[in-house]
This record gives C-alpha cells, structure tokens and sequence, in this order.
C-alpha cells in the first residue's frame, strides 16, 4: 500500500516519534511509506514561488531530517497552498487537528482519510472549537487509548479503534534493578501547564520539607539552561537537557521512581518508557494512562491535580520498598504486553479493511 503520514511537525513529542515510529516499521516491512510536514510559504516569497513554479523548477517536496530518534524515512515539506504537490497515496494519515482539518479538504486521491487522535488537544489548544470540529469529521479514526475512544463516543458520538502505542523495548530496558539508598525520583519538565511540572515540583518540595531525603532527576528538551528551574523551585536538581534515547534509559534505570503530574495526556509515552526501566509510577489519572496504569497493581494513581494524592503515594513508596519492587516488576511486564509487531499488523489490518484489501 502507498502510506502518507501527515504531521504536524518534526519538534520533540511523544505523537510526532510514535507516528515515525509506525512510518519506519511500515516501511521496513514492504509499504510504500512518506512522511509528510505541512508549511506556509512567506508572503515576501509567494510571487517568486509563482514564476518558479510555472517553469517547474521548484520542488515541492523538500527533504529535512531529524536528530533525536532513529529515521530511516525522509521528512518532506509541501505547501499548504499548493495541496496538489502533496502525492497521491492509499492512505493518508492526519495525527493533529491542524493536518485533520486540512487534509479533510483533500480529494480522494491524496488517500483515504484516518485520523490518528494521540490526544484530546480541544482541552489545551489555543483553538478549541476548531479541534472539536475535527472529531465529527466523516473518516476512520483511530486512538491511542481507551480513555480517548470513550471521549469520542461521549462527546462526539463517533467510533474509533484503540491501538496503544507500545514502547521500543530494545532501547529502553533494565537489564537488572539496583535500588537507591537515597531514592530518585525522576520527571519529565514541559512548558505546557497541563503536563503539570509545576505540580510537580511542589509534591518534591513537601517531601522534601518533611525531612525527606531524595534525588530529583528532570529531564526535558525546551530549556537548556535551568537555572531559572532552580530559582522557581527553590532548589537544585539533576537536570538533563533533550536526552538521546540511550541516555534517557540511563536515566529512568538510575531512579526508583517516576512521578507524572499531568492534568491529562492521551497516552503518555515517558511514564511507559519509565516503567518498561522498571521505575515505579506514581502518576495523576490522566485518562491515557489507564491502559497502563492500573491503580495498586502497575502503578500508584490519584486524581489530576491533586497534589497531597501524588505526595502521599511517592511516601508509601519510600517507606515501603516491597510495595515499591511489586509496582516496578508488575509496571515492567504490563507494558511488555504492548508488542510493535502486533501493533503494527493491526494498523495494516485496520487500513485493509477500509480499503476492502482481504488480509
């Protein structure tokens, strides 16, 4: 089959490196697969792009590349305006409200429309009612957890698929857990609010107002320089700054804990990666993370926002270090359950039989 994937963008994010993910392994296996980026022509450009394209000496597809995740699949960027340089395909898949509104617009040709909804971004987006428009588009739509197949049905009346994107687990592994005299705990910083950082950092400081001795481990890939997290947080931690893949295992293997403040997340791919290194979560109930996140047995769960919740759960953790071994060893096998060959042929099984293609 002929499989475009239409992103958003190629910056750092949890959708953006699943949807790369699916593109690779779909194109190592036999399909015709691009990897597609939507931009804008300045308006400064627009009338030499006009004369250039007459002669066709300008090509639409642009090659751009990655660094922070194994690619084997060009990045090409067409023109919005010019939405017939985007090539023809069998399937076409959007992952954004912004690429589902546009490629809604799109002829038949450009390919059957499946709409991959890695979040329920009309609760954070600075356009709302645009997002929520895309939910009642008349396509085949597929979502990365449970908690957003059920949001679609509630809200929107509209079916949808559950495939739960799995973790790669020949990079993020723990070949044997060592435990911490004085415990790591390990969180992700994000400039999104809603990723909950700053809560975050409030449940560390009462902890560690308690007398408490711990390690906090932040890693993150919007700031490079943290001392201005230090000077919010009123303290200093370990900080690493847009971690390589083999440097984030180092870092999840070397804490005991993983704590995830999120408000909301439609899946949330670190807390999984954490746990496939046998960290033990302690996390909000973010909707996403329920496929995973099973309250007592993979992980420890509170409600969103609430900070005495995920305070008094990173306690028991610290003074129990058998309840902290079962959450680590019951975390590590549940996410073993989600395997990337099976995911995988069910996204070819799903694009055949929209097509009519017999598996």
């Amino acid at each position: 089959m002929k499989i475009n994937f239409l992103l958003p963008h190629i910056r750092l994010s949890g959708g953006v490196k699943a949807l790369l993910e699916y593109a690779n392994r779909l194109n190592r296996i036999g399909h015709e697969v691009r990897v597609l980026v939507p931009r804008k022509s300045p308006k400064w450009y627009q009338f030499i792009e006009k004369q250039v394209m007459r002669n066709h000496e300008l090509k639409s597809l642009l090659p751009e590349t990655i660094e922070w995740m194994d690619n084997n699949l060009p990045i090409e960027t067409f023109l919005e305006s010019r939405k017939c340089s985007l090539p023809d395909s069998d399937i076409l898949v959007a992952s954004a409200w912004q690429n589902a509104e546009f490629a809604a617009t799109l002829p038949l040709k450009k390919g059957a429309l499946f709409y991959f909804i890695l979040h329920y971004e009309s609760l954070w987006t600075r356009n709302p009612k645009r997002a929520l428009k895309t939910y009642d588009l008349s396509c085949e739509m597929l979502t990365c957890s449970t908690w957003l197949k059920k949001t679609l049905i509630k809200n929107h009346k509209k079916k949808a698929d559950v495939l739960v994107v799995p973790v790669d687990q020949k990079v993020f592994f723990c070949e044997k857990k060592k435990w911490n005299s004085i415990p790591r705990i390990a969180m992700l910083h994000h400039d999104y609010n809603w990723k909950g950082y700053a809560e975050g950092i409030k449940v560390i400081q009462k902890i560690i107002d308690q007398g408490r001795e711990i390690e906090l481990v932040v890693f993150g890939e919007k700031l490079d320089d943290p001392r201005s997290l230090f000077d919010n947080a009123g303290f200093e931690f370990e900080y690493h700054y847009s971690p390589t893949r083999d440097r984030l295992r180092k870092i999840y293997t070397s804490c005991d804990i993983f704590l995830c403040p999120s408000w909301y997340e439609g899946l949330g791919l670190p807390s999984m990666e954490a746990m496939a290194c046998q960290c033990a979560l302690v996390t909000s109930d973010t909707g996403g993370c329920l496929d995973y996140a099973i309250n007592e047995e993979t992980a420890l769960v509170s409600p969103p926002r609430n900070i005495e919740g995920l305070y008094k759960n990173i306690i028991r953790l610290l003074d129990d270090k058998k309840l902290l071994e079962i959450i680590s060893k019951n975390g590590c096998k549940k996410i073993s359950e989600f395997n990337w060959d099976k995911s995988c042929d069910q996204l070819v099984g799903f694009f055949k039989k929209n097509l009519n293609i017999k598996t």
